[in-house]
């Protein structure tokens, strides 16, 4: 997967399945739980889940769709037809496979909504926010609980170059939204001016996949939209986006790592598991979508310099 950004900022950033493999291995060495009460019943929440969803995502690498399919053998002999069927084909499996991506990361993001949502009720407590007030969804809950820690944490909690990165996948959002009339629904009076609001634009562009209304159509050369690339970049970025909360939501809210691999990697003996014990913490979380020398997806006995400047 090519990642779409160049700018300076940007391309300290991991690619994308590289971010997308690290949050998922993050999630399964944090191996937290907590308790999750619905009007459907009780479960239990785990990040391993989380990082089941992200890393089938950062795995996925085509979605293929065969426009040949049921055309019959006519096609072949002409080109002006044969063309037109190939351009179907790639440009609804770029489509597909980006949509899908984003789907999976967007379920990853909804039990990270739940993983916290059972501190709501004490935070609207101590608000003193009226129960007729309080939100009903979890993902709307979520949104409150990070406006607050990022409110009483500040930059603290923020991943590195956290606002650009949202800049840029708000400022697709915009054109995206200007383009093809998209509704909105959630957003506060306000809410573009917290550090929430790339998340609503997420939940939103979520709705719009989940209910039919995000659009798709044919190759822009046989009648489709003009800024179909400029959709799947918007999918993308909103995957890279939805991480980047994930990654707050483990730092903010995270007890720390109580997996039985993190618990074994504490007892064993040997330079290697010291180097991986002295990197992987909470705050490489909350930085884990930087370039580094240092990665859980690599071996242990992975050569790298320790010295190097980390981001």
């Amino acid at each position: 997967m090519k990642p779409t950004m160049t700018c300076n900022i940007c391309s300290k950033v991991r690619g994308l399945s590289e971010h997308l493999t690290e949050l998922g291995l993050a999630a399964d060495y944090l191996g937290n739980t907590s308790t999750y009460i619905s009007e459907h019943g009780t479960a239990t929440i785990r990040t391993e889940t989380i990082g089941d969803w992200v890393r089938i995502a950062a795995q996925l690498k085509t979605v293929e769709v065969d426009a040949w399919k049921f055309n019959g053998d006519d096609a072949t002999y002409c080109s002006t037809i044969a063309d037109n069927i190939d351009a179907h084909s790639k440009h609804y499996t770029a489509h597909a496979t980006a949509l899908t991506r984003f789907m999976f990361v967007c379920n990853g993001l909804e039990e990270a909504y739940r993983f916290i949502d059972h501190l709501y009720t004490s935070f609207a407590d101590r608000m003193g926010i009226e129960k007729r007030q309080r939100k009903r969804t979890s993902s709307l809950r979520a949104a409150e609980l990070l406006d607050d820690l990022f409110k009483t944490s500040g930059l603290t909690i923020q991943p590195q170059n956290f606002a650009h990165l949202c800049g840029v996948f708000t400022q697709l959002f915009d054109e995206y939204k200007k383009e093809h009339s998209a509704a909105l629904s959630g957003i506060e009076l306000g809410a573009d001016q917290k550090q929430t609001y790339a998340l609503h634009l997420v939940r939103n562009l979520r709705n719009h996949v989940a209910h039919g209304t995000f659009p798709i159509g044919p190759p822009a050369d046989y009648g489709g939209y003009e800024d179909s690339e400029e959709l799947i970049q918007l999918l993308n970025h909103a995957c890279r986006v939805s991480a980047l909360y994930i990654q707050v939501i483990f730092r903010g809210y995270s007890p720390g790592f109580n997996s039985h691999e993190f618990n074994a990697m504490l007892h064993a003996n040997g330079e290697e598991f010291d180097r991986f014990l002295k990197n992987c913490n909470l705050e490489y979380i909350k930085n884990l979508h930087l370039k580094n020398s240092f990665a859980l997806h690599h071996n242990l006995y992975h050569e790298y310099d320790d010295d190097e400047s980390e981001h």
